[in-house]
């Protein structure tokens, strides 16, 4: 069976009119339209990233029936994982390539099934990626592999890392489900790391991210945005475990196991 579309619409999308998806002479707004043949709750993350998203994503979880869906649709971008349907989705593969030697299809592999990514490949897949699907990536994928004048701005992903959520563009974060707002510049920070959970940054690495290449930064500025967000995050100044510093080499961003026992009125 065919998944409704989220924000689905259906123009011409035969062959010939793939490259542009709009009429010529107006411009519209574009967006990447996907087939998904896949099934299970690996897809449920991508179908919840990509709410809001300038994507139209049809989930059919047939290899046959989305044979059908490709002619019908002609979408942008095929998203394939492995089945046990009435079609092997190697086969599909090889039928769609065979049909459109252009059309973009991306295959999800599952991890330890080497012989299957052989089999993708050598089927003429444009890319095989690990399945669970990781849901920045493969989002920024499709973006990649849509024809040119079809690729489009995606939203930035929110951040989820436990007790942390980070929005994606919204200058805001949940801290233990609280909701805080945050200044652009700290919001900003706030992502940098966020993005880099226990990676080892340099200063200077974090100034031309947050405040841009070439732009003259006074001394301080950085320790006091930091100061700043480790009160948003009730971190502990003298024994900070949000934000460290690695005396002589830079930042560590480290989400804690537990709540700080310090006073949170500030974040409030």
């Amino acid at each position: 069976m065919t998944a409704p579309m989220m924000n689905a619409h259906e123009p011409d999308r035969s062959p010939a009119r793939r490259q542009s998806g709009r009429p010529s002479g107006r411009k519209l707004q574009v967006r990447v339209s996907v087939l998904v043949v896949d099934h299970g709750d690996t897809i449920g993350e991508l179908l919840e990233a990509a709410a809001g998203q300038p994507l139209d994503i049809r989930v059919c979880n047939d290899p046959a029936e989305a044979l059908l869906q490709v002619g019908r649709l002609g979408p942008d971008v095929v998203l394939l994982g492995p089945g046990d349907g009435r079609l092997d989705p190697i086969e599909f593969l090889r039928i769609v390539r065979g049909d459109d030697p252009q059309q973009a299809v991306i295959v999800g592999a599952d991890a330890g099934c080497s012989e299957f990514t052989s089999r993708a490949s050598d089927a003429g897949a444009s890319a095989v990626v690990p399945r669970p699907y990781r849901v920045r990536e493969l989002l920024a994928l499709i973006n990649s592999l849509a024809p040119g004048p079809n690729q489009v701005d995606l939203r930035p992903l929110a951040i989820d890392l436990g007790r942390l959520r980070v929005d994606g563009a919204v200058p805001q974060m949940w801290l233990d489900g609280r909701q805080i707002e945050l200044p652009p510049m700290e919001f900003l920070l706030l992502r940098f790391f966020a993005e880099r959970p226990g990676a080892l940054v340099t200063r200077q690495e974090v100034l031309e991210a947050v405040w841009g290449k070439g732009v003259s930064v006074r001394s301080n500025t950085l320790n006091v945005h930091i100061m700043r967000l480790r009160k948003r995050l009730s971190d502990d100044e003298r024994n900070p475990q949000w934000i460290k510093v690695i005396r002589g080499l830079g930042y560590q961003f480290k989400v804690p196991p537990t709540a700080p026992d310090a006073d949170q009125d500030f974040a409030r």
